[in-house]
């Protein structure tokens, strides 16, 4: 639970904005969902006045399913986003059917009624952690899958990387390949699907964070990329990492064009704070 003591009047939303980490659809999400309470009493409409010296009281606790814990970051008749945790599969796989993201999520729309699907419409490695997007209806799901590279905007990481990068910010431009075992490499000779990842330096120490935005979504990308420069992601030992609890290498920021409506939609997960411990 979290407190909050206004200091001013203002509209909730606008508050919360000022003096919270949470984005707008953030906090629209939290008061669909009956989490944030005014003098005691809960809040469902963002436009709400609040006053000086009056308590908000957020509940930061995550929707449970028979499958664990689910951390919802958005969600209206339409989509869900969810904030995926490291090591766990977003999809299953010949060797694990259930234990997935994808079952997760499924369990909990299906609480609400039993006839409501949900539909997966992009993958994070298992390792990886951060924002995926879910569609509520199939239709939906084909108009962003059939044109997702011009539809997401903007797709943001955050990594940890092993050592300090000479290029305090670069444009990466590769061909991946893939060979039988599943990994991914570099192709010498321009042959490959293309794969363009941005990064610059935002903290160093005996490591560097860095911000990362690509432009295309090939398996493995960013990892590749970044090993390829002898600074593999801590904790990616299938490319190069040291080992650590886990790979450093989180999905942050995720905008897409609502092919619905036209609008922009933007959707944001703080990377964790171990982040900044492994520098």
């Amino acid at each position: 639970m979290r407190e909050i003591v206004v200091k001013r009047e203002a509209k909730l939303i606008d508050y919360l904005i000022e003096n919270t980490e949470y984005s707008r659809n953030k906090i629209k999400s939290l008061l669909k969902y009956h989490s944030i309470s005014v003098s005691g009493t809960k809040q469902v409409k963002y436009d709400t006045i609040v006053k000086p010296k009056q308590l908000i009281l957020i509940s930061l606790e995550k929707r449970i399913t028979k499958i664990g814990k689910i951390d919802i970051i958005y969600e209206d008749e339409n989509y869900l986003v969810v904030n995926k945790p490291s090591g766990m599969l977003t999809i299953a796989t010949e060797k694990e059917a259930s234990r997935t993201l994808y079952h997760a999520v499924r369990n909990y729309v299906k609480e609400q009624n039993k006839k409501n699907k949900i539909f997966i419409v992009h993958r994070l490695d298992r390792e990886t952690s951060g924002l995926i997007l879910f569609a509520k209806n199939e239709n939906l799901k084909r108009k962003l899958q059939e044109n997702w590279e011009n539809i997401a905007i903007k797709r943001k990481y955050v990594a940890v990387v092993s050592g300090i990068l000479e290029k305090k910010e670069n444009r990466l431009i590769s061909y991946l390949k893939e060979n039988k075992e599943n990994h991914v490499f570099i192709s010498k000779d321009s042959t490959g699907k293309k794969a363009i990842t941005n990064y610059k330096v935002i903290r160093e120490n005996k490591n560097s964070l860095l911000e990362i935005e690509i432009e295309t979504g090939r398996k493995n990308q960013i990892r590749v990329q970044l090993a390829e420069l002898n600074h593999p992601i801590l904790g990616d030992s299938k490319y190069k990492g040291q080992k650590g609890k886990r790979l450093y290498l989180h999905a942050t920021e995720l905008e897409i064009r609502n092919p619905l409506t036209g609008k922009i939609l933007s959707f944001e997960a703080k990377f964790p704070r171990d982040f900044l411990k492994q520098l």
